[in-house]
Protein backbone atom coordinates (compact mmCIF):
# COMPACT_ATOMS: atom_id res chain seq x y z
CA UNK A 1 0.00 0.00 0.00
CA UNK A 2 1.32 3.25 -0.57
CA UNK A 3 1.70 6.20 1.67
CA UNK A 4 1.06 9.62 1.81
CA UNK A 5 3.85 11.31 3.89
CA UNK A 6 3.96 14.74 5.85
CA UNK A 7 7.33 16.73 5.49
CA UNK A 8 8.09 18.96 8.17
CA UNK A 9 10.56 22.22 7.46
CA UNK A 10 13.43 20.79 4.97
CA UNK A 11 13.02 18.47 2.01
CA UNK A 12 15.61 17.28 0.33
CA UNK A 13 15.41 15.46 -3.01
CA UNK A 14 18.39 13.99 -3.75
CA UNK A 15 19.45 13.08 -6.77
CA UNK A 16 15.44 12.77 -7.71
CA UNK A 17 16.02 12.20 -10.71
CA UNK A 18 18.72 9.89 -11.29
CA UNK A 19 18.42 7.69 -8.33
CA UNK A 20 14.34 7.77 -7.89
CA UNK A 21 14.70 8.10 -4.21
CA UNK A 22 13.88 11.18 -1.31
CA UNK A 23 15.95 11.94 2.00
CA UNK A 24 14.03 13.57 4.38
CA UNK A 25 15.87 15.41 7.45
CA UNK A 26 13.08 15.34 10.37
CA UNK A 27 12.92 17.71 13.22
CA UNK A 28 14.69 15.76 15.59
CA UNK A 29 17.68 14.86 13.48
CA UNK A 30 17.24 11.64 11.89
CA UNK A 31 16.58 11.06 8.10
CA UNK A 32 14.44 8.94 6.15
CA UNK A 33 15.32 7.33 2.85
CA UNK A 34 12.74 6.02 0.75
CA UNK A 35 11.84 5.18 -2.88
CA UNK A 36 10.14 7.95 -5.06
CA UNK A 37 7.56 5.46 -6.63
CA UNK A 38 6.27 4.36 -2.95
CA UNK A 39 4.52 8.17 -2.90
CA UNK A 40 0.86 9.21 -4.07
CA UNK A 41 1.47 12.70 -2.61
CA UNK A 42 3.24 14.59 -0.32
CA UNK A 43 2.03 17.24 1.97
CA UNK A 44 4.87 20.42 3.15
CA UNK A 45 4.25 22.37 6.14
CA UNK A 46 6.90 25.21 7.02
CA UNK A 47 5.33 26.30 10.21
CA UNK A 48 6.23 25.55 13.81
CA UNK A 49 5.55 22.61 15.32
CA UNK A 50 4.01 21.26 11.97
CA UNK A 51 1.01 23.58 12.25
CA UNK A 52 -1.11 23.22 9.59
CA UNK A 53 -2.92 26.31 9.49
CA UNK A 54 -2.01 30.14 10.30
CA UNK A 55 -3.81 33.31 10.90
CA UNK A 56 -2.27 34.99 7.30
CA UNK A 57 -4.13 32.95 5.26
CA UNK A 58 -7.75 33.66 6.42
CA UNK A 59 -10.17 36.70 7.38
CA UNK A 60 -11.62 36.60 10.62
CA UNK A 61 -15.15 38.60 10.32
CA UNK A 62 -18.34 39.24 12.74
CA UNK A 63 -21.93 39.52 11.06
CA UNK A 64 -22.69 41.57 14.39
CA UNK A 65 -24.57 44.22 12.59
CA UNK A 66 -22.56 44.85 9.46
CA UNK A 67 -19.79 42.23 8.23
CA UNK A 68 -17.00 43.48 9.73
CA UNK A 69 -13.05 42.16 9.91
CA UNK A 70 -11.70 41.34 13.15
CA UNK A 71 -7.93 41.88 14.04
CA UNK A 72 -5.84 39.43 15.61
CA UNK A 73 -5.83 40.28 19.59
CA UNK A 74 -5.41 38.80 22.68
CA UNK A 75 -9.66 36.93 23.95
CA UNK A 76 -10.37 38.20 20.56
CA UNK A 77 -8.80 36.19 17.68
CA UNK A 78 -5.49 34.04 18.78
CA UNK A 79 -2.90 32.47 16.66
CA UNK A 80 -2.18 29.52 19.30
CA UNK A 81 -0.21 26.74 19.27
CA UNK A 82 -3.21 24.43 18.62
CA UNK A 83 -4.40 26.61 15.92
CA UNK A 84 -6.35 29.51 15.22
CA UNK A 85 -8.58 30.49 18.47
CA UNK A 86 -11.71 31.97 18.17
CA UNK A 87 -13.91 33.70 21.09
CA UNK A 88 -17.10 33.99 21.08
CA UNK A 89 -18.64 37.40 20.66
CA UNK A 90 -22.13 37.86 22.04
CA UNK A 91 -25.09 35.97 22.28
CA UNK A 92 -26.97 36.34 18.79
CA UNK A 93 -23.33 36.92 16.97
CA UNK A 94 -21.83 34.48 15.18
CA UNK A 95 -17.60 34.82 14.66
CA UNK A 96 -15.94 32.87 11.08
CA UNK A 97 -13.05 32.24 9.58
CA UNK A 98 -13.00 32.28 5.53
CA UNK A 99 -10.09 31.09 3.66
CA UNK A 100 -7.88 33.98 1.89
CA UNK A 101 -7.37 31.87 -1.17
CA UNK A 102 -11.08 31.35 -2.79
CA UNK A 103 -11.79 29.26 -6.02
CA UNK A 104 -14.85 27.23 -6.22
CA UNK A 105 -15.10 24.25 -4.26
CA UNK A 106 -17.70 22.31 -6.19
CA UNK A 107 -16.88 18.98 -6.33
CA UNK A 108 -14.32 18.82 -3.97
CA UNK A 109 -14.12 17.70 -0.55
CA UNK A 110 -13.19 19.95 2.59
CA UNK A 111 -11.42 18.56 6.35
CA UNK A 112 -11.68 20.78 9.57
CA UNK A 113 -9.97 19.65 12.62
CA UNK A 114 -11.14 21.57 15.47
CA UNK A 115 -12.84 21.90 19.18
CA UNK A 116 -14.59 23.78 21.35
CA UNK A 117 -14.13 25.04 25.37
CA UNK A 118 -17.96 26.69 26.95
CA UNK A 119 -16.81 26.44 30.29
CA UNK A 120 -20.56 25.59 30.99
CA UNK A 121 -21.95 28.07 28.64
CA UNK A 122 -23.33 26.36 25.28
CA UNK A 123 -20.98 26.75 22.18
CA UNK A 124 -22.56 26.46 18.57
CA UNK A 125 -20.12 25.52 15.78
CA UNK A 126 -21.25 25.61 12.10
CA UNK A 127 -20.13 25.56 8.10
CA UNK A 128 -21.31 27.80 5.85
CA UNK A 129 -20.72 27.42 1.57
CA UNK A 130 -20.66 31.07 0.23
CA UNK A 131 -20.79 31.95 -3.90
CA UNK A 132 -19.86 34.91 -3.17
CA UNK A 133 -18.20 36.86 -0.06
CA UNK A 134 -19.02 40.59 -1.29
CA UNK A 135 -22.85 39.97 -0.05
CA UNK A 136 -21.81 36.51 1.61
CA UNK A 137 -24.48 34.17 -0.52
CA UNK A 138 -25.06 31.24 1.08
CA UNK A 139 -25.12 28.07 -0.74
CA UNK A 140 -25.93 26.15 2.00
CA UNK A 141 -25.46 25.55 5.74
CA UNK A 142 -22.96 22.08 5.79
CA UNK A 143 -22.77 22.13 9.73
CA UNK A 144 -24.69 23.16 13.08
CA UNK A 145 -23.91 20.91 15.90
CA UNK A 146 -23.66 22.35 19.48
CA UNK A 147 -22.56 22.04 23.10
CA UNK A 148 -26.06 21.36 24.40
CA UNK A 149 -26.51 19.14 22.06
CA UNK A 150 -25.62 16.17 23.88
CA UNK A 151 -23.31 15.58 20.42
CA UNK A 152 -20.08 17.63 20.68
CA UNK A 153 -18.19 18.10 24.07
CA UNK A 154 -15.67 20.13 25.48
CA UNK A 155 -12.02 19.96 24.48
CA UNK A 156 -12.63 16.98 22.58
CA UNK A 157 -10.95 17.21 18.98
CA UNK A 158 -13.53 16.44 15.86
CA UNK A 159 -12.87 16.07 12.55
CA UNK A 160 -15.22 16.82 10.29
CA UNK A 161 -15.44 15.85 6.38
CA UNK A 162 -17.64 17.84 3.94
CA UNK A 163 -18.37 16.65 0.30
CA UNK A 164 -19.49 18.24 -2.48
CA UNK A 165 -20.68 16.33 -5.03
CA UNK A 166 -24.16 15.18 -6.98
CA UNK A 167 -26.16 18.40 -5.97
CA UNK A 168 -25.60 17.80 -2.28
CA UNK A 169 -23.41 19.17 0.76
CA UNK A 170 -22.88 15.87 2.99
CA UNK A 171 -21.20 16.12 5.90
CA UNK A 172 -19.80 13.60 8.57
CA UNK A 173 -18.51 14.70 11.76
CA UNK A 174 -16.17 11.83 13.80
CA UNK A 175 -13.96 11.91 17.10
CA UNK A 176 -10.41 10.57 17.06
CA UNK A 177 -9.95 11.26 13.13
CA UNK A 178 -11.75 11.51 10.23
CA UNK A 179 -14.70 8.78 9.18
CA UNK A 180 -12.83 7.60 6.03
CA UNK A 181 -9.99 6.87 8.32
CA UNK A 182 -10.94 5.31 11.33
CA UNK A 183 -12.93 7.92 13.29
CA UNK A 184 -15.95 7.01 15.64
CA UNK A 185 -18.84 8.65 13.71
CA UNK A 186 -20.63 11.18 15.71
CA UNK A 187 -22.84 13.38 13.48
CA UNK A 188 -24.34 13.13 9.85
CA UNK A 189 -26.27 15.48 7.48
CA UNK A 190 -27.06 16.23 3.99
CA UNK A 191 -28.39 19.09 2.77
CA UNK A 192 -29.27 20.37 -1.07
CA UNK A 193 -26.69 22.79 -2.37
CA UNK A 194 -28.33 25.86 -4.06
CA UNK A 195 -25.70 27.94 -5.57
CA UNK A 196 -22.08 27.26 -7.13
CA UNK A 197 -19.95 27.19 -3.91
CA UNK A 198 -16.67 29.01 -4.00
CA UNK A 199 -15.65 29.07 -0.54
CA UNK A 200 -17.11 28.77 2.76
CA UNK A 201 -16.87 29.51 6.79
CA UNK A 202 -15.73 28.00 10.02
CA UNK A 203 -17.84 29.48 12.54
CA UNK A 204 -18.64 30.11 16.35
CA UNK A 205 -21.26 31.16 18.27
CA UNK A 206 -20.95 31.57 21.96
CA UNK A 207 -20.14 34.30 24.60
CA UNK A 208 -16.86 36.09 24.79
CA UNK A 209 -15.55 33.56 27.69
CA UNK A 210 -15.84 30.42 25.27
CA UNK A 211 -14.16 29.60 22.09
CA UNK A 212 -13.46 27.36 19.39
CA UNK A 213 -9.80 26.41 18.17
CA UNK A 214 -9.50 25.40 14.26
CA UNK A 215 -6.16 23.26 14.04
CA UNK A 216 -6.58 22.01 10.58
CA UNK A 217 -8.33 23.01 7.00
CA UNK A 218 -8.24 21.21 4.08
CA UNK A 219 -9.26 21.20 0.47
CA UNK A 220 -8.70 18.43 -1.59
Amino acid sequence: MKTNYMMILLVCLSQALMAQSVKVYKNDNTEIDFSISDIDSVKFSTLAGGKTIAAKDWVCLTNSSALSKIAISTGVYEDVEEGLKLYGSASGNTVQLMPVLQSSIMSKTIYLKWKVKGGGSAVSIGVELFSETENMTSAGKALALATNSGIIDDGVWYFTRISIASGKITTVTSKDNYDNNGGEVVATSSVAINKNAKTFSFQTSADKSSYSILAEAMVE
